[in-house]
């Protein structure tokens, strides 16, 4: 069954405010195989070494979205140790806050993917999918932030990229498809589609979301709408 259809989908949801928590659940609900809520990290670590080696009716989960300021320990706090007693799971974090070192702190602790409550339900849907099929999902306006805020930070590493595959990388990052960019650089989409193999080749990614997700965690690229 592919990525793309949720219906087999298991989900898990880590978030303390009640009313946001059943909402987003509500809505998830209605597009995979189940969804199991909870409060805090520490209620689905307890969930887990209640469970131990056993089968979970349900299935484990196969994304887990995660609150990021949650009392106790936080979403950032507990990502690392998440992963490691969920090895199977990817983690989407979810959060009012766009900061630049928040942003930051949840990709380099092995975020898939990082999105703003103010998203909406087929930006989360989405988000699901795109983790789901080992993809990096992150709102555009968050990509721009983190690219801004690594202004002075220390140089990007060469990949080699010429200088219009950088351009073509730009606009990825801003959330252009293939054809709004071959529209904006003036060039054909096949001319397009040939540097973005070039690219996924140099920077050894197989998918846009991932070409995506380096160019921001490493400062590959400024934003081409800066």
């Amino acid at each position: 069954m592919p990525a793309s259809d949720l219906s087999s989908a298991v989900v898990w949801l880590v978030e303390d405010d009640a009313d946001y928590r059943e909402a987003v659940a509500e809505l998830v609900r209605a597009h995979v195989r189940s969804v199991e809520t909870f409060g805090s990290v520490e209620a689905v670590l307890a969930r887990v070494d209640g469970i131990g080696t056993g089968t979970l009716e349900g299935g484990w989960p196969e994304v887990v979205l995660l609150d990021v300021n949650l009392p106790g320990v936080t979403g950032i706090e507990g990502l690392s140790e998440l992963k490691s007693r969920l090895p199977g799971s990817v983690v989407v974090m979810l959060t009012i806050r766009d900061d630049a070192d928040t942003i930051y702190a949840a990709l380099g602790a092995g975020a898939s993917g990082y999105l703003l409550k103010s998203a909406s339900p087929d930006e989360l849907l989405g988000a699901i999918r795109e983790a789901r099929a080992g993809g990096m999902l992150m709102q555009r306006q968050v990509a721009r932030l983190v690219l801004a805020s690594f202004e002075a930070k220390k140089p990007a590493p060469d990949y080699g990229l010429t200088k219009r595959e950088t351009e073509v990388l730009a606009e990825m990052v801003d959330g252009h498809t293939q054809p709004q960019i071959a529209d904006r650089l003036f060039v054909s989409l096949s001319t397009v589609n040939s540097h973005v193999q070039s690219i996924y080749a140099k920077l050894h990614v197989h998918n846009g979301s991932a070409a995506v997700a380096k160019a921001v965690r490493e400062r590959l690229v400024e934003s081409s709408e800066a």
